[in-house]
């Protein structure tokens, strides 16, 4: 009878050792599918190469106002800007992935774009000027052109962790260093005829407005993707950064009039509006949403191609100074500023992207 008993406690205390141990492998199964973990792969390099096409931009290019004088009671103004295409642009990459997968890596992004563009006023019942000389005094300026260029060099630098969540979603956070070069220069021309006066001829005047900075500082962001077993998915990455550096800026002008031949036997007047070198902190935010794709030549050799959109913005990275009013008109050959205004732009790129990269 005792042995009997026994029997059945035995069994029954085995019963509750096996479904304990069943529930605590399903319980640890379970949680190991929504762990958090550092994946584990050996030491690596990386090589990328990217195709760009992006679009420069900023706050401050409109370059001449069109007016329409008649009928006289109700005069018109249109602000006429120089509107940037897409322009070829690359950037090239390395990084080395680590044992533990934090890694550290190095970018650099390359942009050089210039776009131009021009308008006539088509009858004496219009008629053009800059902002600071639109008016009875910019009647005689017929023609107007207009040309910008963009120089954009970004170098990254940065030290990141790979952190995966679960099979499909790999995060990697990101810190360093970002270096740029932010350089915009628009030239426009205004031309036309002085037919009153004792100076009759024609005359022109040609702005150059260069504006640069210059600066390095701490940049951190993350970046994410999710990857099917088939090898496609999705990408996203935002990154903020602090650059602190120099602005410079200058405006010069190349004047030519009858009034200047024959009062000054110039044929030409050169003027300048400098800006002494400035210090200043310019915030930058990054980010850029695609699709990706993954592809395993063997253990060692990994292809990825990624394509999307990407878009960059430097807050007040362009500063100017112009005239905000003159005191004589500018077709007497030159600039004779009363007033003068500084104004500040933000620096802008945006565009399509294609990249491959190969890790190894």
């Amino acid at each position: 009878m005792l042995g009997s008993k026994t029997s059945a406690i035995l069994s029954a205390l085995g019963l509750v050792l096996s479904s304990t141990m069943v529930f605590a492998n399903t319980t640890t199964a379970h949680d190991t599918s929504l762990q958090v973990t550092n994946p584990d792969s050996r030491p690596r390099f990386e090589f990328s190469i990217s195709a760009l096409a992006l679009k420069p931009g900023a706050s401050n290019l409109n370059y001449v106002i069109y007016n329409k004088e008649l009928p006289v009671q109700s005069p018109t103004w249109s602000e006429k800007e120089i509107r940037p295409g897409y322009g070829a642009a690359f950037e090239l990459g390395g990084r080395y992935i680590f044992s533990r997968d934090n890694d550290i890596s190095l970018d650099w992004t390359h942009l050089n774009s210039s776009t131009s563009t021009s308008i006539m006023a088509p009858s004496a019942s219009f008629f053009l000027g800059p902002d600071y000389e639109i008016g009875p005094d910019g009647l005689p300026i017929r023609n107007a052109t207009g040309n910008v260029q963009f120089k954009y060099d970004v170098i990254n630098l940065d030290a990141g962790q790979f952190v995966d969540w679960g099979k499909h979603i790999q995060t990697r956070v990101f810190m360093g260093l970002s270096n740029a070069y932010l350089r915009e220069q628009m030239n426009v021309t205004y031309s036309g005829e002085t037919i009153t006066g004792p100076h009759q001829g024609p005359f022109s005047t040609k702005q150059e407005v260069t504006a640069n900075f210059t600066g390095i500082g701490p940049r951190f962001g993350i970046e994410a993707n999710y990857v099917t077993d088939y090898g496609f998915g999705f990408l996203g990455e935002a990154a903020a950064s602090a650059l602190i550096g120099y602005t410079y800026s200058k405006t010069g002008y190349i004047s030519s009039a009858q009034e200047l031949k024959d009062l000054f036997g110039q044929n030409s007047n050169n003027q300048s509006i400098t800006d002494q070198d400035v210090t200043q902190v310019i915030p930058g935010i990054d980010a850029k949403l695609g699709v990706i794709y993954k592809y395993n030549f063997n253990k060692c050799t990994l292809l990825t191609l990624e394509g999307g959109y990407q878009a960059a913005v430097y807050i007040n990275a362009i500063n100017q100074y112009l005239p905000a009013s003159l005191a004589v008109p500018l077709e007497t050959g030159g600039i004779f500023v009363a007033t003068m205004s500084h104004t500040q732009s933000n620096y802008s790129v945006q565009g399509p992207f294609l990249k491959a990269a190969l890790q190894f």
